[in-house]
């Protein structure tokens, strides 16, 4: 079942006003006494890390429902595969700018950014393995699923060097709290409204 004229036609609305909405939670987050204003910019790079970290974990369940038969389709598998990836390369260059803002200078032994760009790789992969499997959309979806589970596994047992620990929640200030909440949370909307429109796009190519 696709989607009306009129939800269509409101998306990109959506995405607008979601955008504007962002914009303006990042403007209102308070200078912080060591990075001054930079805090901004580090604290959009953790909540887009956050929003991307959803897309590949919702690629990787929806692509292992399809496999499973469990649903029908792999649009929505697909679309967020198509967010993920090219997402993750914009968080991937904001977090080597945060490196060199920060410390002046990127940490290339830092586990985390091994990580960042062994997850970049593998959804290239992914991709590379969606065309030349072209016709057997179950082999990417098997694929996303694993792809989000190393992603977790990672993310949970390596060693954090560079990123501390939740520093937005453990500073106790809603000020830096309530405007994280507000990026992560228009972020998430535009990225779901991306993936509906990519999903309906699937769903009118198949008709």
């Amino acid at each position: 079942m696709g989607l009306s004229k009129n939800a269509r036609t409101g998306l990109p609305g959506l995405i607008v006003a979601s955008a504007v909405a962002c914009a303006f939670f990042v403007s209102r987050i308070p200078p912080d006494e060591t990075l001054g204003t930079l805090v901004r910019f580090v604290m959009y790079h953790g909540a887009s890390t956050w929003v991307n970290m959803a897309t590949f974990t919702l690629a990787g369940m929806l692509g292992m429902a399809f496999a499973a038969g469990l649903v029908r389709s792999p649009r929505w598998g697909e679309a967020f595969r198509w967010i993920s990836l090219p997402l993750w390369g914009i968080n991937t260059v904001l977090g080597i700018l945060s490196m060199k803002l920060i410390w002046g200078g990127i940490l290339w032994d830092e586990p985390r950014l091994h990580m960042t760009f062994g997850l970049l790789v593998a959804a290239l992969l992914v991709f590379a393995v969606q065309l030349i499997a072209h016709g057997r959309p179950k082999i990417p979806a098997v694929l996303d699923a694993v792809l989000a589970a190393g992603l977790w596994f990672f993310v949970l047992v390596l060693p954090n060097m560079f990123h501390p620990d939740s520093p937005v929640f453990s500073s106790g200030n809603w000020d830096y709290i309530g405007n994280f909440l507000g990026i992560v949370g228009s972020l998430a909307i535009i990225a779901l409204s991306i993936a509906t429109l990519i999903a309906k796009r699937r769903d009118d190519g198949a008709e």
